[in-house]
């Protein structure tokens, strides 16, 4: 079975799984299920966690296809039939605990980059997730370190599945929407349209966004009216988010904090701005934190 390191501080208890893609299994406050919960079924896959992190990219790389510095670089296919690479590799790879404490864990996970590896991203790099509880509040610093001998592209973020969102209200806010084409690549950025704009706390509707917001606020919030229970989803760092609305079916709402829009890597200068891969260079590293803030409410 899949071991788990559980934290709990106060109100809030935190399961990682770190040999899942360095996954988040559970986060509930009292028993309130805030995030996603992983199943309890012997083969489970962490993109049925409760959130995951994304790097060395978010979301989609077009084919898996893109140029670097002159340099065209082609990625393995990651996601059953999805024609593009996605998320990075790092969810795909085991973590191991670095350090642990009574209200968190560190997680580290190394990429060499040699043999098939290379495939899955060409260049070597040290990741750490740092996750601690404090005050009703998870924090999530996830951190790329480049081990290579030179300049390389990074995107980090985070997938959170808030869950039962049949029951719940969203508040999300962000300038523009990246429009997405047949093949799910961005094609348009414009103003948010009416269909999408949860500025103001509503209701979702099921299975009507998937799409890059560019210009995000930088704090969300997800709230459960009949459990009179709301979490803020909060980043400082991230100017992007993905919102994501699957089929009822799937009952739960995603807003993913990113520090690259969808494709970036093809469609944007690394470290032009606030939508592009970011450049980093050789021994340095780059990051990125999400907090969950949970209280009551009315």
């Amino acid at each position: 079975m899949l071991k788990l390191v559980t934290k709990t501080l106060g109100d809030l208890t935190l399961k990682v799984a770190p040999e899942l893609g360095g996954a988040i299994a559970a986060l509930q406050y009292r028993d309130v299920d805030i995030l996603r919960p992983l199943p309890a079924l012997e083969n489970v896959i962490v993109n049925q966690s409760g959130s995951f992190p994304l790097i060395p990219f978010s979301n989609r790389i077009a084919n898996g296809i893109f140029e670097f510095e002159g340099e065209q670089f082609e990625l393995l296919k990651n996601f059953g039939e999805h024609p593009h690479t996605i998320h990075g590799n790092a969810w795909h790879q085991p973590w191991i605990i670095s350090e642990e404490a009574s209200n968190g864990v560190v997680l580290k996970c190394l990429h060499q980059a040699e043999g098939d590896a290379y495939h899955s991203w060409p260049w070597p790099y040290q990741a750490t997730q740092v996750f601690e509880l404090k005050d009703n509040e998870l924090h999530v610093t996830l951190s790329y370190f480049n081990l290579a001998e030179r300049n390389v592209p990074v995107g980090l973020g985070f997938h959170p599945y808030f869950a039962n969102a049949k029951d719940a209200l969203v508040r999300f806010a962000a300038k523009k929407v990246l429009l997405n084409d047949a093949n799910t690549l961005p094609c348009a950025v414009e103003d948010v349209p009416a269909k999408w704009d949860y500025s103001e706390l509503r209701a979702p509707v099921a299975g009507s966004v998937d799409n890059c917001f560019a210009g995000w606020d930088g704090h969300s919030e997800v709230r459960w009216p009949d459990a009179k229970v709301k979490a803020e989803v909060i980043s400082p760092d991230a100017k992007n988010a993905v919102f994501f609305m699957p089929p009822a079916e799937k009952n739960f709402v995603a807003i993913e904090p990113v520090t690259n829009v969808n494709n970036a890597i093809n469609d944007l200068t690394c470290g032009s701005n606030d939508q592009a891969m970011k450049l980093v260079g050789p021994g340095q590293s780059v990051s990125v934190t999400m907090i969950i803030k949970v209280s009551d409410c009315e």
